[in-house]
């Protein structure tokens, strides 16, 4: 010790040390998600290297490499508890999701002389009767605020009628919720070339969440009970907040004690009637296209799903076509299995190019997956294969996030997780999902399902005017895959596997599962 009192400095890497010992330490337990056999480790390994710092500053032949590799130390300390803080503050980032963004927008004619609202302001303005009508009044009193005084209002039944009338100029101006944009194209393929946006204003929208668990309960609300999750891929790129029609539709069944997953797929063009989240009507029993529900905001679509099936769905996951492409490219690509040999229309430079993928394992880019996920026209039983792709794509991200080739691309990862995918599942729980996993490090068994139904054409609630294509349910089918849902739900660890089920390591045995 005396040795010690000499070498003033020495103290000073004695404290160092100490301090990003205890730093690291504290942001282990702060952060919640490593498992405590893990802390007990690191906490190990810090009191065993301070002790080793101690006696090499107290010996003469030592203490300078002791004070070099106090700099490794508190380098590699800084280190972990950088990339610890940037894993919470990423998992604080996505979730929680509470908002909607409707984006309102006005389109004129190309040609049209008017450059903005005030240009406009004596114009004659067409907006939808009933549909999303709220969103649409609160955009119009921003409006009228704008050029101070009111607009010349023309209401019409839908997007088509609407859209007819700027046409034939019976109104300048064609006011709607720009997640009816892609179905308008549908229906006017030139609209894009045609029209021009004058402007456009963004409604946000609380959305009621869920009432949380008692406290005792909250931590393990999802590690010792199955729940849902609905995955809802979205037809736009940017903004994930913004509503707009929901083309992927897949319901992630989780079973924690089972270690198993079951993917749900439900065609876009399912044709029922939309719900929200609480139950209530939200077309009145008119049936629509469930694609359509996204256009009202995620909890539509999920209310939508609970009531076909019967369940209860709590949380969801969003993403968009952006999403999908950076996920994979930051993942260095991924591997997806295809059940058939096809050429996708959508290729390196959108539509009308093209990708082919092999019967068997493809891997795939950003644009590749995109191009993979997109595709319908070239099967024989076109949306139903397209949700097939889905769950594929869904099980090769998976594959590829819990691998440990997935490390070297952790930091991008990290930057850009809060722009691929938005949940309304709170941080405690998510971390609760990491922990759960990184103690256990299980392999999931992943099986699918696939809502089956004909295609016919009808009227839908959204566009009332026009025979669109939809799918009826096969509500034997549905009533098939409620019941695999239920089951899935309350197994138990030890329950014998079902001789159908897919371990999602070979996608040639999984054809047992598809509900038909």
């Amino acid at each position: 010790m005396g040795r010690l009192m000499k070498r003033k400095l020495s103290f000073v890497f004695i404290f160092l040390q100490l301090l990003f010992s205890v730093a690291l330490c504290g942001l282990i337990f702060y952060v919640g998600f490593i498992p405590d056999k893990y802390a007990i480790i690191a906490i190990i390994l810090c009191v065993v290297l301070m002790v080793y710092q101690v006696c090499s500053q107290i010996a003469n032949s030592s203490y300078v490499i002791g004070r070099i590799l106090c700099v490794a130390f508190c380098l590699i300390f800084s280190f972990g508890g950088y990339y610890l803080y940037n894993t919470y503050s990423a998992m604080a980032q996505i979730s929680g999701a509470n908002t909607k963004i409707n984006v309102i927008s006005y389109y004129v004619l190309k040609d049209d002389p008017a450059q903005s609202l005030q240009d406009a302001k004596d114009y004659k303005f067409g907006i939808l009767s009933q549909i999303d009508r709220e969103n649409t009044d609160k955009a119009l009193a921003e409006a009228q605020t704008e050029v101070g005084q009111s607009l010349q209002l023309v209401e019409f039944q839908d997007s088509s009628t609407l859209v007819d009338a700027l046409y034939a100029k019976e109104v300048q101006v064609a006011v709607f919720n720009q997640g009816f944009v892609n179905t308008v194209t549908d229906q006017f393929k030139t609209f894009s070339d045609d029209t021009r946006q004058l402007v456009q204003h963004e409604i946000e929208t609380q959305i009621e969440e869920e009432p949380e668990e008692e406290e005792d309960d909250y931590a393990t609300a999802v590690t010792e009970k199955p729940f849902i999750v609905y995955l809802s891929g979205i037809d736009v790129y940017g903004d994930l907040n913004q509503c707009s029609r929901s083309d992927v539709n897949v319901l992630v069944v989780v079973n924690p004690l089972t270690k198993k997953l079951l993917l749900v797929s439900t065609p876009r063009d399912y044709y029922v009637p939309l719900y929200d989240d609480k139950g209530n009507s939200r077309s009145g029993g008119v049936r629509d296209k469930l694609t359509h529900a996204g256009i009202y905001g995620v909890e539509v679509s999920m209310g939508t799903l609970e009531q076909l099936y019967n369940i209860d769905v709590k949380y969801y996951v969003r993403v968009n076509f952006s999403s999908v492409k950076q996920i994979v490219n930051l993942l260095g690509g991924v591997k997806v299995y295809s059940d058939f040999d096809f050429i996708s229309d959508w290729g390196p430079y959108g539509a009308g190019s093209h990708y082919s993928f092999k019967k068997g394992y493809n891997k795939v880019n950003g644009k590749k997956a995109l191009a993979f996920c997109r595709e319908r026209h070239h099967f024989e039983n076109g949306d139903y294969q397209r949700g097939r792709d889905h769950q594929h794509m869904i099980e090769a991200i998976l594959n590829k996030v819990m691998s440990p080739s997935v490390l070297g691309d952790y930091p991008a990862l990290l930057k850009e997780s809060k722009n691929m995918f938005q949940t309304n599942m709170s941080t405690k729980k998510i971390i609760s999902l990491c922990k759960m996993q990184l103690d256990d490090m299980a392999r999931w068994k992943i099986s699918y399902a696939n809502a089956a139904g004909t295609g016919m054409m009808a009227y839908t609630y959204s566009i009332p005017s026009t025979r669109l294509y939809v799918c009826n349910p096969d509500m034997n089918s549905v009533a098939k895959i409620t019941d695999k849902i239920n089951k899935f739900l309350a197994e138990v660890p030890g329950a014998e596997t079902s001789a159908t089920e897919s371990t999602g390591t070979n996608p040639l045995n999984d054809q047992g599962t598809t509900d038909n």
